[in-house]
């Protein structure tokens, strides 16, 4: 794929952001590897003045893992307000996420579990908002959809959890309402079953990029929920047992 093809997709992806209409997909600028793919992301990333704040990952059983780079800018603190860039409607997925005290750069071995969660400053519940530059981000090819960063478009952090280390993360009972109507109530649910199985597994992916897990960065793991589509004007509250729970109203 060559650079041209490259800023082509690049152009295509950050003129939706800007504010232009969904495109059905990326024609002959689609990505052929992942390499493509992560050199779009951070095309489009970098384009719109932003820089990295965090990842979001998963690694579901029996399908392809993925990632996405979620933007510094699009991060919102629980109970805060949301303003839409434009009017089409916002999914939101309720979520665990990590964020890192140290970096975990590359070396020669890969890094394990505990070494990953040794590195790990906090966990804490996430509502991660989703809207795809695609007009359907159903029938795009999978590469398609990374190199729009999976449909990210922000993520609403709670407070961290004292005691994440000795909570049972798999099973988490999980619930996210709007309107005062509860939509997803439910014991468990993330795609990759473990939340901290794609963290390990993006801490050590992202060598192979060239990139790594930098201290501060958040980490989400995958939505308990599903994809949620939230009419303007609500208040979503979402959140786990014992885990915390996340307030955003959207404007």
């Amino acid at each position: 794929m060559s650079s041209e093809t490259i800023a082509r997709a690049i152009e295509k992806l950050v003129a939706v952001h800007k504010g232009g209409a969904p495109i059905a997909n990326l024609g002959d600028a689609a990505p052929g590897n992942e390499a493509e793919i992560f050199t779009i992301q951070r095309g489009v990333l970098k384009a719109l003045g932003g820089s990295i704040g965090g990842w979001k990952c998963a690694t579901p059983p029996g399908k392809p893992t993925n990632f996405g780079i979620m933007a510094a800018s699009g991060a919102r603190t629980s109970g805060g307000r949301w303003q839409p860039a434009n009017t089409r409607t916002i999914g939101l997925e309720t979520e665990v996420a990590f964020r890192l005290a140290r970096d975990l750069p590359p070396r020669g071995t890969p890094y394990s579990r505990e070494e990953v969660l040794d590195a790990v400053a906090a966990a804490f519940p996430l509502l991660e908002l989703v809207q795809s530059r695609y007009a359907d981000h159903k029938i795009v090819a999978p590469g398609e959809g990374m190199a729009d960063n999976i449909a990210h478009h922000g993520y609403v952090v709670g407070a961290d959890v004292a005691d994440w280390r000795r909570q049972d993360l798999p099973n988490l009972a999980v619930r996210q309402s709007y309107g005062g109507v509860v939509q997803v109530e439910q014991k468990g649910g993330n795609p990759s079953v473990d939340p901290v199985l794609p963290l390990v597994w993006l801490a050590n992916h992202l060598h192979g990029l060239g990139e790594h897990l930098r201290a501060g960065q958040v980490v989400t793991t995958g939505t308990y929920t599903g994809c949620i589509f939230v009419p303007p004007g609500q208040r979503v509250v979402a959140g786990f047992e014992g885990f915390g729970e996340v307030v955003c109203d959207l404007a």
